[in-house]
């Protein structure tokens, strides 16, 4: 195992890279609160980190954050086709064991709340809280559906603001996915639109929370109710903001309600220590 710092970014946040069994994780790392539980952060699909720096900066203000690029995108390629939500997880659960991150608040977006599911049924033990955010596991729209919906998502971003994001960040991570990854990119889209994984829902033990843009077309608020349905102590939050990366665009009303329920559950965990 191997561990080598790339360069510091920004403060607070700096970038790293860990050699395990098959690949490489390159992650970005901040925070300096070594009391708190970390936030383990699990970007969305067809992405990296990077355009969730604005988050991962707020969300590091108060916990250590580590936020990996999934192995298959930017810059931590993989050898072979990653088929599955399990082969994911598989993975991330030998980054976190590697960095000895043994439990961990587990933040998914998008494709990120996918494998997000899918570790914390396999490794219960390990998720101290679980926060889906408009997360993939259940397919309600088809191929031919997706294209026209994340083409009115696309559109209706353009007219937000953060030019950089829009302009720069999230086309600069799209375009070197497509370019190196291409591969990897495909399968992990099917594996969004196509893959339910809806009876690992009943196995996650940790406080769950849902937080949903009412708006969503990628994957709809049905999905959600649904995912709330089904997982027991999970709530759904859901926002006004619309489109599937509202997150992006509203980072401080969306690590404002993360936070909140990551800290409702540290004080809760903490009453309970005392009490025992």
């Amino acid at each position: 195992m191997v561990f080598n710092q790339i360069s510091t970014l920004q403060s607070q946040m700096d970038n790293y890279r860990v050699d395990l069994n098959d690949c490489s994780i390159f992650y970005t790392q901040g925070g300096s609160k070594s009391d708190s539980t970390p936030i383990v952060f699990l970007h969305g699909w067809g992405i990296s980190t990077e355009p969730y720096y604005e988050t991962l900066k707020l969300l590091a203000q108060q916990h250590p954050v580590f936020a990996p690029d999934l192995p298959g995108f930017a810059r931590s390629s993989h050898p072979k086709l990653i088929r599955d939500y399990d082969s994911y997880a598989k993975i991330l659960l030998s980054f976190l064991d590697t960095l000895n991150l043994q439990k961990v608040h587990l933040v998914g977006h998008s494709l990120g709340g996918g494998i997000a599911i899918t570790l914390s049924a396999q490794a219960p033990e390990r998720v101290k809280s679980l926060i889906l955010v408009d997360s993939t596991g259940i397919p309600s729209v088809s191929i031919p559906e997706a294209i026209p919906r994340r083409a009115v998502e696309m559109t209706t971003q353009f007219f937000l603001p953060k030019l950089k994001l829009k302009l720069i960040d999230i086309p600069q991570a799209f375009a070197h996915n497509l370019l190196f990854n291409t591969g990897n990119v495909i399968q992990a889209l099917l594996l969004s639109l196509q893959v339910d994984i809806k009876h690992l829902l009943p196995k996650i033990e940790a406080p769950c929370l849902l937080l949903w843009s009412k708006e969503d077309l990628t994957t709809p608020l049905t999905a959600a109710q649904e995912m709330t349905a089904k997982i027991s102590n999970s709530k759904l939050v859901t926002v006004e903001e619309g489109c599937h990366e509202w997150g992006l665009w509203y980072p401080e009303k969306f690590t404002s309600i993360l936070l909140d329920f990551i800290h409702q559950i540290e004080r809760t965990d903490a009453i309970a220590t005392d009490h025992s």
